[in-house]
C-alpha cells in the first residue's frame, strides 16, 4: 500500500481517467477526474464509505490515462466501463436488444437491422425503440437508391430495383462515386438533416438538368419527393412538440431499477426499463452513471429531466454538446410524469426482488412438494387461449425460468385446426404444436406444464403430450377458487391464499392470459380495419395498401379531409370522396 501511496503522488494534475485493478490484473474500477492526483489521493485516506473500503481491499495496481479536458475523459470512462465491466462500478443492465440501423462496410454498402452495435467498420444509427420503427426508417431510405439485399454482385437486379427503391449497383448502370454519393444522402438523412439534404439535392438537380443529363436529374427529383413526403408527415406530427426523456430510478441493497419515459409534447409515447447492478454505490453516484451509459449510444432529446440536479458540470457539458440540457422537473405536468416514472421504477423493483425471492427460496421447492413433482421445477411453461366466440382464436406459451419470465423463449399461434369455441380442442392443438416442434428442434422440455384452465383443459393437453410419446409433469390452474388440478390425483392441490408457490403459479397463469390477449386483439383490430376498407365502393386491395402505408391507420385515415386523402398514393379525386363519405358514415 505504501508503494501505491507514493506512486499517487506522481500523478499528474491534469484531467483523465484511472483504472483500478486486483491481483490478477482485471479491471475492478474506472473513474475519471479533473485532477488524477488529486481525485486518486481520495481514496488513500480513511474510507467511510463501505463500498470504497471493500475497493480498496481488493486494489492492488492502477492505470491511468490522461485526456484533454473532463469531457473526453466522460466519454473515455463511458467506453471502458461498457467493455470491463468492473466489479465495483454502477452498471445498467437491458434484457433487451434495442435495434440499430446499419450500413454494412462493402464496395456498395447496404442498409439493415442490426441488434448490436460491433466492430466491423459499419456505420450504425440508433438505437430505436422498436423493429417497426426501424422497418419504417429503412423503406424510407432506400427511396434515395440504398441496396437493401444480401446478394453477391453482380447480379441480377431484384424487385426494389423495379419499384425504384434501389439504385442496382448489381447491374454495373452506377459507379462506385456515385453510390458513395447516395450513401452521404442516406447518412446525412439518418442523421435527421433532411432539409440540409433536400437544399443540396435541389442544386444537385440543377446542375444535372443544365448538363442535360436527365436521366439521373429524374432520379433525384424521385428522392426529393420522397424526402419531402417524409417532412410533411414528420409537421404533422411533431409540430410546435418539444421532445423530453424523464428519468427516474429506485434502489435497494445492491439492486436497482430505472425508468426513461419518452415524452413529445407534454404527453408519454413510449418508455424503456432497466436493471441496475450498484455495486454499493452511494446515491449520489447513480444517476451520473444511469445518464453516461444510457446517452454514450443514443441521442438525447432537446431535454433530460432528472428527479435531483447533476452536479457533475462535464455530463452537463457533454449534453450540451449533443444539442440536449439537463434539469430538475419545473412545471406540473413535468412534476406529474416524474412521479409516475418513480412510481414505476419502484414498482418494478418490488417485482424483480419478489421473483427473486419466489424463484430461489419458498416458491419452487413448495411446488414441488405440493404437486409431487420428482424434479424442482426450475423451467415453467405456461399455455392459454383467447378468443370471442371462436373468432381470431389465439394461443400463448410463456416461460419462467427461476421464477422470472424468459421472454425470448414466448410463443405466439394463431388456432389453424379449431372450428368455433372449443378451447379443449384449441390448448390440444397449441400444446401438441409447442411440443412437437421442440422435438424436431432437440431443445430442452419443461420441468412443469402449467394450463390455464380446469379439468377439461388439463385432460386435453395430456392426450396432445402423450400423443408424441412424451412424458412431462403437467398441472392446470382454475381460476375460480384458485384450484390446482394434477392427471393423477382425483381431487384438485388446494394452496393458501398467502403460499408463495400458488402466488407464483398466478404470476404465471396470468402472464399467460395477457400475451394471448394482446396477440387476440392485434389479429382482431387488423381483421375490423381491413373490412372496413373492404367496404368502400372503388378501393381494391393496391389502393387500401397505399391507404394504410400512407396514414398508418383507419382512425388517421378517418381524421383527414379529401385534400390530404388525394396525396395518397394512386387516390384520386372522387376516391378521397368516396372513402371520406364512408368513413365518417361509418362512425
Amino acid at each position: 500500500m505504501t508503494k501505491n501511496i507514493d506512486d499517487v503522488k506522481k500523478l499528474p494534475v491534469s484531467p483523465g481517467v484511472y483504472i483500478m485493478k486486483d491481483r490478477e490484473n482485471k479491471v475492478i474500477y474506472v473513474g475519471k477526474a479533473n485532477s488524477l492526483r488529486s481525485r486518486v489521493s481520495h481514496y488513500f485516506r480513511e474510507q467511510e464509505s463501505p463500498k470504497n473500503r471493500l475497493l480498496m481491499k481488493n486494489f492492488w495496481d492502477l492505470e491511468y490515462i490522461t485526456t484533454g479536458n473532463e469531457i473526453e475523459a466522460l466519454v473515455l470512462e463511458s467506453n471502458l466501463i461498457k467493455e470491463h465491466r468492473p466489479r465495483y462500478n454502477v452498471k445498467l443492465r437491458d434484457d433487451k436488444n434495442y435495434p440499430f440501423i446499419k450500413l454494412t462496410n462493402e464496395k456498395f454498402p447496404r442498409i439493415c437491422i442490426s441488434r448490436r452495435r460491433e466492430k466491423d467498420g459499419a456505420q450504425y444509427f440508433g438505437p430505436y425503440p422498436g423493429s417497426k420503427a426501424v422497418r419504417e426508417v429503412i423503406k424510407m431510405a432506400s427511396g434515395l437508391g440504398i441496396r437493401r439485399c444480401k446478394k453477391k454482385l453482380p447480379c441480377p437486379p431484384c424487385l426494389n430495383y423495379h419499384i425504384k427503391q434501389c439504385a442496382a449497383p448489381c447491374l454495373g448502370s452506377i459507379t462506385k462515386e456515385e453510390y458513395l454519393e447516395i450513401i452521404n444522402n442516406v447518412t446525412t438523412f439518418l442523421k435527421g438533416k433532411q432539409n440540409q439534404l433536400i437544399q443540396s439535392l435541389n442544386m444537385e438537380m440543377e446542375r444535372l438538368s443544365q448538363m442535360q443529363d436527365y436521366e439521373k436529374a429524374a432520379r433525384i427529383r424521385d428522392q426529393i419527393n420522397a424526402l419531402l413526403e417524409l417532412s410533411e408527415k414528420q409537421r404533422v406530427n411533431l409540430s410546435g412538440r418539444k421532445e423530453q426523456d424523464i428519468i427516474a430510478y429506485a434502489v435497494k441493497g445492491n439492486s436497482g431499477s430505472a425508468q426513461v419515459f419518452h415524452v413529445s409534447g407534454g404527453i408519454l409515447i413510449g418508455r424503456e426499463t432497466f436493471s441496475l447492478d450498484t455495486a454499493g454505490s452511494e446515491d449520489k453516484e447513480i444517476l451520473p452513471s444511469l445518464i453516461k451509459q444510457y446517452y454514450q449510444n443514443v441521442e438525447p432529446p432537446e431535454e433530460i429531466i432528472t428527479p435531483e440536479e447533476i452536479i457533475d458540470e462535464a455530463i452537463s457539458l457533454w449534453l450540451s454538446g449533443k444539442g440536449s440540457k439537463v434539469k430538475t422537473p419545473k412545471n406540473k405536468v413535468e412534476k406529474g410524469l416524474m412521479d409516475l416514472a418513480m412510481e414505476n421504477a419502484g414498482m418494478l423493483l418490488k417485482q424483480e426482488i419478489l421473483s427473486r425471492s419466489l424463484g430461489a427460496n419458498e416458491a419452487l421447492p413448495g411446488l414441488k412438494d405440493a404437486l409431487s413433482l420428482p424434479v424442482l421445477p426450475s423451467l415453467i411453461e405456461a399455455f392459454d387461449i383467447s378468443n370471442i366466440s371462436g373468432t381470431n382464436a389465439t394461443g400463448s406459451l410463456v416461460s419462467f425460468e427461476n421464477g422470472v419470465p424468459d421472454k425470448k423463449n414466448y410463443r405466439r399461434f394463431r388456432i389453424r385446426t379449431v372450428e368455433g369455441a372449443d378451447d379443449y380442442a384449441m390448448i390440444g392443438e397449441v400444446v401438441g404444436r409447442a411440443y412437437s416442434r421442440r422435438i424436431e428442434e432437440g431443445k430442452r422440455m419443461p420441468d412443469l406444464v402449467l394450463i390455464d384452465g380446469g379439468k377439461g383443459q388439463l385432460s386435453a393437453a395430456q392426450y396432445a403430450i402423450s400423443r408424441l410419446g412424451l412424458k412431462l409433469n403437467i398441472a392446470s390452474i382454475a381460476k375460480e377458487f384458485e384450484y390446482i388440478f394434477t392427471p393423477d390425483k382425483e381431487s384438485p392441490v388446494i394452496l393458501p391464499y398467502e403460499s408463495a408457490s400458488l402466488k407464483l403459479l398466478q404470476r404465471i397463469r396470468d402472464e399467460a392470459h395477457r400475451f394471448a390477449l394482446s396477440y387476440h386483439r392485434k389479429l382482431r383490430g387488423k381483421k375490423i380495419t381491413e373490412s372496413l376498407l373492404d367496404r368502400i365502393p372503388g378501393i381494391g386491395i393496391r389502393k387500401k395498401q397505399a391507404l394504410l402505408k400512407y396514414f398508418g391507420s383507419v382512425d388517421e385515415l378517418r381524421k383527414a379531409d379529401v385534400t390530404r386523402i388525394k396525396k395518397a398514393p394512386g387516390i384520386t379525386g372522387k376516391d378521397a370522396e368516396n372513402i371520406q363519405k364512408f368513413l365518417q358514415s361509418a362512425i
